[in-house]
């Protein structure tokens, strides 16, 4: 089984992976007219020039190297002149710098860059939700050379991911190392702010950010939601390889060199000791950003979500010097079998109420101090509340009495 690689555009990452099970790596422009499933503000800034020089460099390594267009969302202008000829002016330049293949999230581009742009490899993102037989053999009749399935319902459903394999013959991709909620049923409107959160042009002001506090509230809230996300621990991959399942993605373009490395390196060897967190969370100080921005992003959340350390999105996502404090572990050792439970079919994963298995697990590998945790679910509701109420926007009378 193969891995994609997220590019932080850095040099010292192609320097340092392995590449030995490496299949691509994957980035884009920190925005451009398409977009994709991360907002410009998180991502590193990168020339188009040196962006070109650094897709040869991964080539000259012997590596294929896949541009997202993976919005899911381009606000109709692909049905505009103007639209269509700056899509065509992005599509030309990825044909200049030799790209190997496109990532997709819309069967609009999948046709275009099929029938106008065959040299490109075309798969379909996990943005597309693909969690069904049917719909992958929709995107493959219309011609996907590889998709990656849907995060938050397949990654742990054995029987239908058999299904799938079974039912086409594209590459099947699954992402490894997410903290996504199970059944999350906001992915699609937060795919769609980031989609044009990373088109050029989009007017933003860059406050607020809903649905990463919504989800960060919903990660806290009940701690065995932490266990029930659909991340895969490296020693298991070979339940999948067993089923058919091709590449494992591996994620995020946002992060630092040493943290992309980490994970990949845990992911080729097939193995980590330690805290499973340090591969699948998420923490503002592992950003590509530079000094500067990133004390800015540091000032404007501390403002936002109040004077305190504290994980910004989601558990594991704590800074660096809180750590001895406010350890959120996952113990990877005592995980050690965790998956046949739902390799064997008996998830009942339609209602987790209904189940107590990952509550059970939760209680024997995931430490989360209380006091951490209950800090956590008060500042995303009192940032929730001063969203919905237009604060951050600078609404004035933003919370107006009514007479009923």
């Amino acid at each position: 089984m193969e891995l994609s690689i997220p590019v932080n555009w850095q040099h010292d990452l192609l320097s340092g992976l392995n590449i030995s099970n490496t299949a691509e790596l994957y980035g884009k422009l920190k925005e451009d007219e398409v977009g994709g499933g991360r907002p410009a503000a998180l991502l590193p800034y990168i020339r188009k020039n040196e962006a070109k020089k650094y897709i040869s460099d991964v080539r000259r390594r012997g590596l294929k190297f896949n541009y997202l267009l993976n919005s899911l969302c381009l606000g109709n202008k692909e049905w505009t002149s103007n639209g269509q000829r700056n899509i065509r002016r992005l599509l030309d330049w990825l044909l200049e710098c030799e790209v190997d293949a496109v990532t997709v999230s819309t069967p609009y581009l999948l046709q275009l860059i099929k029938k106008c742009y065959p040299y490109f490899e075309v798969q379909v993102s996990v943005i597309a939700d693909v969690d069904s037989p049917r719909k992958a053999k929709f995107w493959e009749e219309l011609g996907a050379d590889q998709i990656t399935l849907s995060l938050t319902t397949l990654n742990r459903n054995f029987e239908l991911l058999r299904q799938i394999r079974t039912d086409v013959s594209c590459r099947l991709q699954i992402i490894g190392n997410s903290l996504c909620l199970h059944d999350y049923p906001f992915c699609t409107p937060h795919y769609i702010e980031n989609s044009h959160s990373s088109q050029t042009g989009w007017k933003r002001e860059g406050r607020g950010s809903y649905f990463y506090t919504l989800c960060g509230y919903f990660s806290m809230l009940e701690n065995y939601r932490i266990i029930s996300s659909g991340w895969i621990r490296p020693e298991d991959l070979y339940y999948y390889e067993e089923l058919g399942i091709n590449r494992i993605k591996l994620v995020e373009r946002t992060m630092k060199t040493e943290f992309i490395l980490r994970i990949a390196e845990a992911y080729t060897q097939r193995k980590y000791v330690g805290n499973l967190m340090d591969l699948i969370g998420w923490n503002i100080n592992r950003m590509v950003v530079s000094p500067g921005i990133l004390s800015t992003i540091r000032s404007k959340l501390r403002k936002f979500m109040g004077k305190i350390k504290l994980p910004v999105r989601l558990p594991g996502m704590h800074n660096e010097e809180d750590l001895s404090d406010y350890e959120i572990y996952l113990d990877n050792q005592k995980l050690e079998g965790f998956l046949k439970f739902f390799v064997e079919g008996r998830c009942k994963s339609y209602n987790c109420n209904q189940c107590a298995y990952c509550k059970e697990i939760a209680t024997k590998t995931l430490y989360i101090p209380d006091t951490l945790r209950e800090k956590i679910v008060t500042k995303h509701l009192r940032c929730l509340d001063d969203i919905i109420r237009g604060k951050p926007f600078h609404v004035k009378n933003y919370c107006r009495k009514t007479d009923y």
